[in-house]
């Protein structure tokens, strides 16, 4: 048992995978909007953090006093399916309370791959990178339609994913392996096949970072990056993605914290009228919800106090703020905004046009419908959560981290080893899960040594204990900078063939040219690590297509 009854807790996750066959009409999401206090419409732009993996006080103050429109979940705040489920629906309980009981957001970044908050008991999908080795559009319409049931049956219903961002930039810190890849054709198409995945099961997709963040030098997490392209050069690269998602019906966009001069030189987007309004409204036709991203991030916080940055995002067309980590902060720009609107620097009219957006995109996916009041029989249903991370959930996650697997350089005559290797085969693995499952597919270990790259590495003493075995080839994971440079270093000293394998960005390639084999694998999941040993040993093919280009150039 957890925090409420559990059968309470089964019939309102069967209430959540409901049709909205009893949708509020727009006169009564008009007459809700006139019984809302001030309070109340100032609390619905506010998606907030919660401390832990239960409701205590400060998620309770918030909706009760602040009347907050949702929450955002991280890894804090998860651990398995039914404690995520018993969370939200109490969250969901006492949001019912609330005068005129609006439902709640609930909000999580689910991307796959590096940026999942999830980490067991449910499908792990590998990132947007795999993905686009794939270039399947049906294989990423499966993953933006699992990842809608999965995160739907526990109560979760705004997920802040799929980033659009096209890679443009190799050297991008925030991105990366996030990104479908580097060509604005392949990323809208993939893009926008999630989208429709994971909204068919009533689950909001936001496309995020307006207007692009591949092309960034910085992570706005600690300064504000900045982007030098003209509005032509965005036409033809970064806005693509965006304005397909918008043909999509994507629910929401998020804006992103970088200055873009070419559109506006004094304020970075998330702040910018010309850009959040003039260009998303406007001129791209945007009629979905407007969702900052973390205000907390250096990016806007060293430079705009949290009060000031919460009012002029408003006023530059955001409808919800999302500031999840402190509570002074959070009351700070509560207070911030109702004093803006009681001086008439955010105007009524413009509130209301947030709060009718707000309003109309939970409505659309039913929450209006799934509020407790409706629960009559608790007792008789049973609880959905067995489809999480279920056995066929989980063979698509398989199949595309299979099909993404990508040769990026091959050498006549070394793939795929044997798997009773006959002479000394050296494992250096990043982590024990990739060791294990290479030393898993094997059917005879005499001849197999693994070493596990050690957290910091001095290449010169290494070496000769790497070498020690007397290895006739190398088979290098690597998942960081550091053990790529390790790894050229290795190549220089020896003439035993090596065939690396990225476990993470393929771009690490680029740093050790002179192995003789090179192999993308994009995440280090079980999944990805299971495919990228099969095409080591023959037992899969390799299909992936490379979707960003790897600069090989023989380093001294």
């Amino acid at each position: 048992m957890y925090f409420i009854n559990k059968a309470l807790l089964s019939f309102f996750l069967i209430i959540l995978t409901a049709s909205n066959s009893f949708a509020l009409t727009d006169a009564e999401i008009e007459g809700l909007l006139g019984r809302m206090s001030l309070e109340e419409k100032i609390g619905q732009l506010f998606i907030v953090g919660t401390g832990g993996r239960q409701v205590g006080r400060v998620p309770k103050a918030h909706i009760s006093k602040r009347f907050v429109g949702g929450f955002i979940l991280y890894e804090k705040n998860v651990s398995t399916p039914d404690q995520v489920a018993a969370l939200t629906t109490e969250l969901q309980l006492h949001a019912q309370k609330t005068p005129n009981g609006i439902p709640l957001f609930i909000a999580i970044d689910q991307e796959g791959g590096k940026v999942s908050r999830f980490k067991r008991g449910t499908t792990i999908f590998p990132g947007n990178m795999a993905l686009g080795a794939t270039q399947s559009q049906p294989l990423a319409l499966r993953a933006g339609k699992i990842t809608g049931i999965e995160l739907k049956v526990m109560g979760i219903n705004l997920n802040l994913a799929p980033v659009l961002d096209v890679n443009t930039n190799p050297k991008n810190p925030a991105i990366g392996i996030r990104s479908y890849g580097e060509s604005p054709e392949l990323v809208s198409q993939l893009g926008t096949a999630y989208i429709r995945g994971i909204q068919s099961q009533d689950v909001l997709a936001t496309a995020k970072h307006f207007p692009g963040h591949g092309d960034a030098n910085a992570d706005s997490y600690k300064k504000l990056p900045l982007v030098t392209k003209s509005h032509k050069g965005l036409d033809k690269v970064e806005l693509v993605p965006f304005c397909n998602a918008i043909d999509a019906g994507v629910a929401a966009i998020m804006t992103a914290h970088i200055l873009y001069p070419g559109l506006d030189n004094q304020m970075p987007a998330t702040l910018s009228h010309t850009i959040l309004t003039k260009l998303l409204r406007e001129e791209l036709g945007f009629e979905g919800l407007i969702i900052t991203d973390d205000l907390e991030m250096k990016a806007i916080e060293e430079r705009y106090d949290i009060s000031k940055a919460a009012v002029l995002t408003i006023q530059a067309g955001a409808d919800m703020l999302l500031i999840p980590w402190t509570l002074q902060k959070q009351q700070n720009a509560f207070n911030a905004v109702r004093q803006a609107i009681k001086t008439k620097r955010i105007t009524k009219t413009r509130l209301n046009d947030s709060l009718r957006r707000i309003l109309k995109a939970k409505n659309a996916i039913g929450m209006f419908e799934q509020r407790i009041a409706h629960i009559e029989n608790p007792q008789a249903i049973n609880s959905p959560l067995s489809v999480v991370g279920n056995r066929e959930h989980r063979d698509i996650a398989q199949k595309i981290s299979t099909q993404a697997v990508s040769i990026v350089k091959d050498t006549p005559g070394i793939l795929p080893l044997d798997a009773e290797p006959k002479k000394p085969v050296l494992i250096i693995s990043p982590s024990r899960d990739f060791s294990n499952t290479f030393m898993k597919a094997h059917l005879d270990l005499t001849h197999v040594t693994t070493i596990l790259i050690p957290p910091i590495i001095i290449t010169r003493q290494y070496i000769p204990h790497l070498l020690s075995s007397k290895p006739t080839v190398i088979v290098a994971g690597i998942a960081n900078l550091k053990q790529a440079q390790l790894v050229h270093q290795l190549s220089k000293t020896t003439d035993v063939p090596i065939i690396a394998i990225s476990v993470t960005s393929p771009y690490l390639l680029s740093e050790c040219p002179n192995v003789e084999c090179a192999i993308a694998a994009y995440d280090n999941n079980y999944f990805s690590l299971l495919a990228a040993v099969e095409v080591l040993l023959g037992k899969k093919q390799a299909k992936g297509k490379l979707p960003v280009t790897i600069p090989f150039q023989l380093k001294n």
